[in-house]
This record gives C-alpha cells, sequence and structure tokens, in this order.
C-alpha cells in the first residue's frame, strides 16, 4: 500500500503545514511544525526540523489542520487530516509512508452531525 492508496493529493495539498509527533530515545513524545511538499508522484515529502533527530524507521503522526477565525466569534472552515506511518530519508526531505488516516472537514460532514455521529 503507498501513501498514494489513503492520502488524496487534492484534499492534503489544501494544508499548509504538517505537526510530526514520534517518541524520542528517551521515550518522550515530541511534536515539531515544518512544512511539506507533494512529490510528482504525489508523495508525502516533510522538511526535516532541527528538532531532536527521529529514529530511522520509527513511527510518526504528522497532523495536518487548518482554521479560520471569524471576526465576531467563532470558526469556519475547520478540516483535518491525521496520517500514521513511517519516515524515511529521500533526497534531504523526510517521505512519510502513510499506513492510516483519520480526517474531517466540515464541508464534507458539518460539525454538528460529526458530533451527531459520536454519540452511542
Amino acid at each position: 500500500m503507498t501513501s498514494l492508496d489513503l492520502v488524496d493529493p487534492d484534499r492534503i495539498s489544501r494544508f499548509g503545514y504538517g505537526v510530526i509527533t514520534w517518541i524520542d530515545k528517551d521515550g518522550f513524545p515530541f511534536s515539531v511544525a515544518t512544512d511539506f511538499l507533494l512529490s510528482e508522484n504525489g508523495e508525502i515529502l516533510l522538511k526535516k526540523p532541527s528538532a531532536p533527530p527521529m529514529m530511522p524507521g520509527g513511527r510518526v503522526g504528522v497532523l495536518f489542520n487548518h482554521i479560520t477565525g471569524i471576526p465576531t466569534g467563532g470558526y469556519t472552515d475547520r478540516r483535518y487530516m491525521l496520517v500514521w506511518g513511517r519516515v524515511s530519508e529521500d533526497q534531504g526531505f523526510l517521505k512519510l509512508h502513510a499506513e492510516e488516516l483519520s480526517e474531517w472537514d466540515e464541508k464534507i460532514l458539518p460539525f454538528d452531525k460529526l458530533c451527531a455521529a459520536a454519540v452511542p
């Protein structure tokens, strides 16, 4: 399975950055925001953060999110995509090999319907 099998390149291209989370060598979670780009093949390439190094092949979570504040209060245009997988070095970037995906976009599923669907 490739990242393209899980992640829609058109949808992920609507995000401006990602937040990578991994477990460091001492067993603590660490998160850092980073830029990303899509290769010509639709692969997700993350800019290598200047933070503590990740373990090669280690599992990571990458959160892509967007929210627009309304000047009078509240929010609109909310969406996120959370991709779990592993990373490998690729020409100065970290290539994300997606294994799991969860996402929400209020233009597809309004917030009230999302909440109603979560109630048992």
